[in-house]
């Protein structure tokens, strides 16, 4: 359905869930893929794909990583901002160094990552995709600091829309209901989550199932791709129904 045969993709975390399924995706759609994700121990490559570990929070270490993606590639078509982190507690258990935590990875991340990549997707007429959640638009209890980054993420997503489209580069994001990742999955180990059961969790989405990381990954290439090219702005909700009831 799409071809990304000979276009450049940088995944800003890559390593598991929505993110491994989306460097999948731009893999069997032809692109060549870089991965950063902490998660990752050690520098390793295989054809049309190198992974690297950095910490995208962190702005010297991403500089670095961005400057080694500079002098490989010398052009970006496509950056997918995926890093994300939750924070399962109640705003007076929530610490301070937690808080901070997760608007490093979920916010900051996208920040200087969008930062770094801007000069070069100017030059290719390159494309941002954001990855926020359907979290961004309706509270949930015991979550307050992840629906706020996310919140955050598409509100980034607008403003930096209108700052780049007489460069003719679009931003959007995605954002996503519940999707069965290990992302998901630490939030039930103690067999309930703050949403109960995942049989209650699903139960909140009227199609009546998880999400696949392989359909949010699909709402990532076409909103990367040419037939998206009038969108910029845009949130879009995959989330199941989960926020039209």
């Amino acid at each position: 359905m799409f071809s990304y045969r000979g276009k450049k993709v940088l995944i800003a975390g890559g390593a598991s869930g929505i993110g491994a399924a989306t460097v999948k995706a731009f893999r069997d759609a032809g692109a060549e893929v870089m991965v950063f994700d902490i998660a990752f121990k050690e520098a390793r490559e295989e054809e049309g794909l190198l992974e690297y570990p950095v910490d995208l929070s962190d702005s010297a270490r991403l500089s670095a990583a961005y400057a080694m993606l500079k002098e490989r590639w010398g052009t970006l078509d496509v950056l997918v901002n995926n890093a994300g982190i939750e924070c399962v507690a109640t705003l007076e258990e929530t610490t301070e160094e937690a808080w901070d935590r997760v608007m490093g990875v979920n916010l900051k991340s996208v920040f200087l990552s969008c930062k770094e990549a801007l000069p070069l997707l100017r030059a290719s007429g390159g494309s941002i995709v954001n990855t926020a959640s359907q979290l961004a638009f309706v509270g949930a209890s015991s979550f307050t600091a992840y629906t706020a980054s996310k919140a955050a993420v598409v509100n980034f997503t607008r403003s930096l829309a209108l700052e780049t489209a007489k460069d003719g580069v679009r931003v959007n994001c995605v954002c996503p209901g519940a999707i069965d990742t290990p992302l998901l999955r630490r939030q039930f180990e103690g067999r309930r989550g703050p949403q109960g059961t995942i049989d209650n969790l699903i139960g909140m989405h009227p199609l009546g199932r998880l999400g696949d990381p392989s359909e949010i990954a699909g709402c990532i290439l076409f909103l990367a791709s040419p037939l998206a090219s009038f969108v910029t702005g845009s949130a879009m909700l995959a989330d199941g129904g989960y926020t039209i009831q």
